[in-house]
């Protein structure tokens, strides 16, 4: 039997493994604020499942606290905390930024979160940080629709923050480096063709993405770019230093079969995510593990985040399904 490790490592170089390797991730809104309980809840998850690696899940706002960032939160477990207005709403607004320290601050609430966690494994399971793109961050102050319009009207306004953000990020992830991430789940969402032009996209975008993917690609062994949004350029992004890629390749497309012609990096999905998964029935979602499980090169996980109010039957059903086709006499992935 592998090591998650292994499985994760074999993945990448397109080797066999004992059995495909999998994971899943959800947030945990107003308990993944609470450093321990975000911690707790994602270690018990990987015991619970047997996941090959963690996906760690601090709250999708992290990154935009600092910068003066503030929150309608709701009461329960199910719906996550919203931008109670924007913090830029003209283009003028971005001069007001300054910089924020990536270990400090919120960042230094997601950094001891992860410390925590590492002190209670084990075993060593391979860990992923979240981080965010500058150009995502920035949309999150606003909304992607105004980012645009303000890179459009004032570049050299959003030039200077988004710079300033990559820093920051930076920063942020060689402390996690430090303190044991084997690497990055690296998200972007403004990676849509229909978002902006393949020009703006290299300026504003993939520039800043590649000042930090580089900064860390020698001190880490597992990273993953995932995109966000349906028309994603994966064709455009080969060249980014990671070792896997990550999209809604069944929900929004293309399909793997369609980028497995040009890439050779892991692919990390198979999965529907999010109120898609919710619509599936139990063979369907068995289905769509069956049809990735064997696969080289394929990591099994969701195209992007999991509904926290999805039944565990389904999350107990992927494992189990996972663990049925690695046997010799199953004949549902043949």
């Amino acid at each position: 039997m592998f090591t998650h490790k292994q499985r994760i490592e074999n993945a990448i170089a397109m080797k066999e493994n004992d059995r495909t390797p999998y994971s899943m991730w959800m947030h945990f809104p107003n308990r993944d604020r609470s450093p321990r309980r975000l911690a707790e809840m994602a270690l018990a998850n990987q015991k619970k499942y047997d996941l090959d690696f963690i996906k760690y899940m601090p709250f999708g706002l992290y990154t935009t606290i600092d910068m003066g960032a503030n929150l309608d939160v709701f009461e329960g477990f199910l719906k996550p905390p919203v931008l109670h207005e924007p913090v830029v709403k003209t283009a003028a607004d971005w001069d007001k930024m300054r910089p924020v320290c990536g270990r400090s601050g919120e960042y230094a609430v997601v950094l001891e979160s992860q410390r925590i966690l590492m002190s209670m494994m084990d075993e060593h399971v391979p860990f992923l940080q979240t981080l965010f793109s500058p150009a995502t961050t920035m949309a999150k102050l606003c909304s992607p629709k105004a980012l645009v319009e303000h890179m459009r009207e004032a570049p050299e306004k959003v030039h200077r923050v988004l710079e300033m953000i990559t820093d920051t990020t930076i920063q942020f992830a060689k402390a996690a480096v430090e303190l044991g991430a084997d690497g990055f789940f690296y998200a972007t969402q403004l990676s849509g063709r229909q978002t902006m032009t393949t020009e703006e996209h290299n300026e504003f975008v993939k520039k800043y993405d590649l000042e930090i993917l580089n900064a860390v690609k020698n001190d880490t062994w597992f990273n993953v770019l995932h995109m966000h949004g349906a028309e994603v350029r994966v064709d455009e992004v080969q060249d980014y230093p990671v070792q896997g890629l990550s999209w809604h390749d069944r929900d929004d497309g293309p399909t793997m079969d369609e980028v497995r012609k040009y890439s050779t990096k892991a692919f990390v999905g198979g999965l529907s995510w999010g109120e898609n998964w919710l619509t599936k029935t139990e063979e369907q979602v068995a289905a769509e593990v069956c049809e990735m499980c064997g696969r080289p090169g394929v990591i099994i996980g969701p195209g992007c985040v999991i509904e926290p109010q999805t039944p565990e039957k389904y999350l107990q059903l992927v494992h189990d399904t996972i663990v049925k086709c690695s046997k010799k006499d199953c004949c549902c992935c043949k």
